[in-house]
């Protein structure tokens, strides 16, 4: 066990995204540390393996964080709510909020039955329980029946029921949420490059991922951009290869999905947000009872109340994409939790 205090006077600066010392650690608990380190706080390293703290005050409060965002201010019924996308798609429907049409399947044939009867729309296939997008195939309208059972698979292998529901359009956001407040918003572009009419889209990965940001494992505040067979399919369905030359000022994607875990950009918008969407965050962690959630919103524009859908609830949102996003503003969300603690 590691038992951490500061000296009067010292103070570890949050410019300075890695923690010396931790750099093993992930990027979000490499947060929590260096907060409660500043508060004056004592912080024991009680698991390391496992991001296991145990927080302490001058006054005896003590507090055990788990990965960041996980404490006792939720219960564990709350987690397991929010880890099971079906149960907490119930939970919010009930709640009177709006979120995308579909189902959850334990049968293989029986989701392929109910894709065929949605062929001709924009589908998702997702395991029930997943994180950081594990899992995760978009399917075109009328896909070809070998894509969609090759989805079905895919989202089995991780979970042992899956969800096939509309893909909803418009843009997607993290909202987090701690207390009874959102207190950041981050959109989530996925893996992309800009052409410059001059280098391959390999070559332009490479230079990309040379951002002292972007690590491998969540220790850094971005993640590196791969070339593995899912970026190179997304490739191929757009045209491209890993040596085509795009032309300046061109976006290339090379992923679906908008996870930072797949090396996507954070781009931090909380100012930009109108509070109808930040209200709705709050009432759906609200739903399932949880303090600290990490609210999934799609909708069409963010400045203007509209149309949405709420994808998903979190209950272990990472801190690192709103302190340390690719664009904006570091939102010290880790201090926010401490408060919320009562530190």
């Amino acid at each position: 066990m590691q038992s951490l205090k500061l000296k009067s006077g010292e103070f570890l600066s949050p410019e300075i995204f890695t923690l010396e010392g931790f750099e093993d650690l992930e990027i979000s608990t490499q947060i929590m540390i260096r907060d409660a380190l500043n508060r004056g706080l004592e912080v024991e390293v009680l698991d390391r393996k496992n991001h296991f703290l145990r927080l302490k005050n001058s006054n005896g409060l003590v507090q055990y964080v788990k990965e960041a965002s996980k404490t006792a201010l939720d219960s564990y019924m709350s987690f397991l709510v929010m880890e099971n996308k079906t149960i907490s798609k119930i939970v919010l429907f009930e709640s009177g909020l709006e979120v995308p049409a579909g189902d959850s399947f334990a049968d293989a044939d029986a989701a392929l039955v109910f894709w065929q009867k949605n062929a001709n729309r924009k589908m998702v296939v997702k395991p029930v329980t997943t994180n950081f997008g594990i899992g995760i195939t978009i399917l075109i309208p009328h896909a070809s029946e070998e894509d969609v059972k090759k989805a079905i698979k895919i989202a089995f292998n991780h979970s042992e029921s899956i969800i096939v529901e509309e893909f909803a359009e418009g843009n997607e956001y993290r909202f987090l949420v701690i207390g009874d407040e959102t207190v950041a918003v981050c959109n989530r572009i996925p893996a992309n490059v800009t052409g410059d009419g001059k280098h391959t889209i390999e070559q332009l990965v490479s230079i990309k991922n040379e951002d002292k940001r972007r690590g491998v494992g969540h220790v850094t505040p971005l993640e590196k951009i791969q070339l593995g067979d899912t970026e190179l399919d997304v490739l191929q369905q757009s045209g491209f290869t890993k040596e085509s030359v795009p032309s300046e000022n061109q976006k290339v994607y090379l992923r679906k999905n908008s996870n930072i875990s797949t090396g996507g950009d954070s781009i931090d918008v909380t100012d930009l947000a109108h509070p109808y969407y930040k209200d709705l965050a709050v009432k759906a962690a609200a739903s399932v009872g949880a303090k600290i959630c990490g609210v999934d919103i799609i909708l069409q524009d963010l400045e203007t109340k509209g149309e949405y859908r709420i994808l998903e609830l979190n209950f272990n949102p990472v801190l690192y994409i709103h302190n340390y996003p690719y664009e904006g503003k570091n939102r010290d969300v880790g201090n926010k939790i401490l408060d919320l603690l009562g530190f």
